[in-house]
């Protein structure tokens, strides 16, 4: 048990290190001044070769040359860190403010910073070693003063990468790739077996008459479980834990995460199992993606919401981010998404964590959008390809209705909101496209050209027909 909550501890403070802005440049500051310290110790022959490619310089040359690196890098330091800023202003602006926790993970970024600041932290310290012995004669640290020129031309080629690497990052596309990836990451690593056409639904039983209920201990988001950790403490004490809280879901301090109580009637009753319980179940100020799918495809979400919204007003993008949702719900689609159920040899639950179903993830990826999306027709067509995609890979049949149960609410919703008849028959056109897929099994989505512009113009120009005749015949 104490290995489990070792790793436990380790995961934990793994994602914390990597969120952390500062422990890369810390580094870099100890690398450096450690790096500049035992240079400065190595000795140079007169006269050999390693001294023909050492600096060549006084010593007063040596701490002008330190000085101008020291002082270039800090500058440069506070450069890169205005535009980092700038990019967690655009991206929290622009796209979500969800998002901007990806961007404090981005690595290169660190270790671009890392370099400015282990280059600034050698030369600066590299200052103490230059100057007159005390018996006389100049000390000049040649090998020391020649690796801050290196430095200084690394920091060099790191800032061209930088700038290179953070116009890149703040593309839409490329934040939507990365979300879309982490998130199917993330499904792969939950939810590997495929869904079955006979697979038998599993309903979590009613905890028994003694159970004992396991109450938030603070206020926040349930961001992970430690399934492998509470299964071992379950074998160990005679306990079963059973959580009713979703990973993702927010708890006020007090509240219900689920319940817990002696398989063994004739077990001792250990008094801190509660509070061994509840160090698993990890309760943070935010959402993270380290066991919650839903979190992946809200980050997605608000990146259309917000390009939906009368300030952006960009519908294109939202058209984008359904179909990199799209990619995310298929895959869901043709996944078992049952609970994480832990048993002992005797059939015995010792934990059982529930997961969202199927047709919460595709609520999540499609419902907002709908609604914000209803007044652009070519939303609400891509939502249908979205939909397709997913009927196409849905063997069971109550997902199947799900799929339907969304399909007609985007067609009510053009219905309701769009104006222009030939937008409503482009939508309804492509719901029967979607429709057709649902109700007949193993059929492939039709192309995307029925859900985009070309079914637009097909729409407009058949619905303008009809009205030029009827001018024409009055």
């Amino acid at each position: 048990m104490a290995r489990g909550n070792l790793l436990s501890r380790r995961s934990i403070v793994r994602e914390y290190l990597h969120g952390a802005y500062w422990v890369l440049p810390a580094v870099g500051i100890a690398i450096g001044l450690g790096a500049g310290a035992l240079l400065s110790m190595i000795p140079v022959k007169s006269g050999s070769l390693l001294d023909k490619v050492m600096f060549q310089g006084t010593a007063g040359d040596a701490r002008g040359v330190l000085i101008v690196v020291s002082a270039t890098m800090i500058t440069t330091t506070g450069i890169v860190f205005s535009l980092t800023v700038l990019s967690l202003q655009i991206a929290s602006s622009q796209f979500s403010v969800r998002l901007l926790r990806t961007f404090l993970r981005d690595v290169p970024n660190q270790v671009v910073l890392a370099i400015f600041v282990c280059t600034f932290a050698y030369a600066t310290g590299g200052l103490l070693t230059v100057g007159e012995r005390a018996g006389g004669g100049q000390f000049v640290p040649k090998v020391a003063v020649t690796g801050s020129l290196a430095l200084a031309f690394v920091s060099i080629g790191g800032l061209i990468y930088f700038l290179h690497h953070l116009v890149h990052s703040i593309q839409i596309d490329t934040i939507m790739e990365n979300a879309q990836k982490r998130t199917l990451d993330l499904v792969d690593e939950l939810f590997r077996v495929p869904c079955a056409h006979d697979a038998p639904s599993v309903v979590r039983p009613d905890p028994p008459a003694g159970a004992v209920p396991l109450l938030a201990p603070k206020s926040g988001y349930l961001q992970t479980v430690d399934v492998e950790d509470l299964a071992e403490l379950a074998t160990s004490t005679g306990y079963s834990v059973q959580l009713v809280t979703f990973v993702g879901d927010y708890v006020t301090a007090g509240g219900i995460l689920g319940s817990c109580w002696r398989r063994n009637a004739a077990a001792v009753p250990e008094p801190d199992v509660l509070q061994r319980i509840l160090r698993h179940l990890h309760i943070g100020f935010e959402r993270t993606l380290q066991q919650d799918v839903r979190f992946g495809l809200r980050q997605m979400v608000d990146i259309a919401l917000r390009a939906l919204s009368p300030a952006i007003n960009d519908p294109y993008t939202a058209i984008q981010v359904v179909h990199h949702v799209s990619a995310i719900e298929s895959v869901l689609a043709s996944r078992a998404l049952t609970d994480d159920v832990r048993r002992d040899s005797s059939g015995q639950v010792l934990v059982w964590l529930p997961y969202p179903g199927f047709e919460t993830y595709l609520h999540v990826g499609c419902a907002q959008i709908r609604r914000y999306g209803s007044h652009e027709p070519l939303v609400l067509a891509a939502l249908l390809q979205l939909l397709s995609a997913v009927a196409q890979n849905c063997v069971s049949e109550p997902r199947r209705a799900a799929v339907q149960a969304q399909i007609d609410l985007v067609v009510r919703a053009a219905e309701r909101e769009l104006a222009e008849e030939s937008d409503r028959t482009m939508v309804i056109r492509a719901a029967a496209a979607a429709t057709g897929v649902v109700e007949r099994p193993g059929t492939l989505a039709p192309s995307p050209s029925v859900f985009g512009m070309a079914a637009a113009a097909q729409a407009a120009s058949a619905t303008a027909k009809p009205a030029r005749s009827k001018a024409t015949n009055q």
